[in-house]
């Protein structure tokens, strides 16, 4: 095909409207032309092959890379969403949604689900679907109260709006996640709503997780580089590298026992084993030791992640 329009000025044309984000007016104010001759130029662009438009629908997923997870791992229930976004916010409302649809094929009316703290459960329920059709679905938190005032950590109140979106029942836990002692956990536990709450996790048919990072990248994100330390997690089995509803477990895929473990006010490592369906969701190079880690606990049934994690973890086992 002949093209109507220097080469040089489609190219020149092109990268201002799709690399810069410039306007079609905001150019042709630029280069002294009609706006509806910028429109032509660039529908030519299109038309000749020198613009090639790629969409990346991020609710997909790379069956290639999910298969080479799955059989690391022996999970046979990998989803790996296919974006090139890396920004921690944004990415983490691409793979809620991936997740909410996964949950949505898994959640059944008159279960029990229950879920945990944290962002990405906090998106994932923000993005679930308010016309499911599900219905009659008990709701129960894995973990007790925190004291952080972020959305993302009142679980009671997700749980509470997750309920309304399945048709269901929520139930809450008025304590907090962590006893100040083992005795005070005790406690807690013998109590009349305590006992009804621990009486739902031994009945979960769908769980929802995420992933703690290690308690290393709250103290300094910036310099937090997981694959330099790998070795230094790999070699002590009592360093925590990443948490599941707050309780701790290292590199080879084993629960922590410890003090801290000993008082989490939540679902159990036998608890999280029985439920019939556990689905988590999580990414970031912060993170790839941490899932490295969840995903040895055997308990992991369904795993939503991106491709440049699912990279880095593969390199990395």
């Amino acid at each position: 095909m002949e093209s109507r329009y220097d080469m040089q000025m489609m190219v020149h044309v092109s990268k201002m409207y799709y690399m810069e984000g410039l306007t079609q007016q905001a150019i042709a104010k630029e280069l002294g032309i009609s706006r509806s001759y910028i429109s032509m130029i660039l529908s030519e662009a299109r038309e000749l092959g020198i613009v090639e438009i790629n969409i990346k629908n991020p609710l997909a997923s790379n069956d290639a890379l999910a298969k080479e997870l799955s059989q690391a791992f022996g999970i046979s229930n990998c989803y790996v969403t296919p974006t090139v976004v890396t920004a921690l916010t944004p990415l983490t409302k691409i793979l809620a949604a991936q997740g909410a649809i996964v949950a949505e094929k898994l959640i059944e009316s008159h279960s029990t689900v229950g879920v945990a703290w944290g962002m990405t459960c906090y998106e994932f329920m923000k993005a679930f679907s308010e016309n499911s059709g599900l219905f009659d679905v008990n709701v129960v938190p894995l973990i007790g109260g925190s004291h952080h005032l972020s959305s993302e950590y009142q679980l009671n109140e997700m749980v509470r709006l997750f309920a309304e979106k399945l048709k269901g029942t929520p139930s809450f836990i008025y304590a907090p996640a962590l006893a100040e002692s083992i005795e005070d956990k005790a406690l807690h536990m013998k109590s009349q709503y305590m006992q009804s709450i621990a009486e739902k996790w031994r009945k979960i048919d769908v769980a929802i997780v995420g992933v703690g990072s290690p308690p290393e990248y709250y103290s300094d994100k910036s310099q937090f580089d997981p694959v330099a330390l790998r070795r230094s997690y790999e070699d002590n089995p009592d360093k925590t590298v990443g948490d599941i509803g707050a309780r701790r477990f290292n590199i080879q895929g084993q629960f922590l026992k410890n003090d801290y473990n000993e008082r989490i006010m939540g679902i159990d490592e036998e608890g999280l084993k029985s439920a019939k369906n556990v689905l988590s969701i999580a990414a970031g190079r912060h993170k790839v030791l941490s899932i490295i880690g969840a995903l040895r606990l055997n308990i992991i049934t369904h795993f939503v992640t991106d491709e440049t994690t699912a990279k880095t973890i593969l390199s990395l086992v």
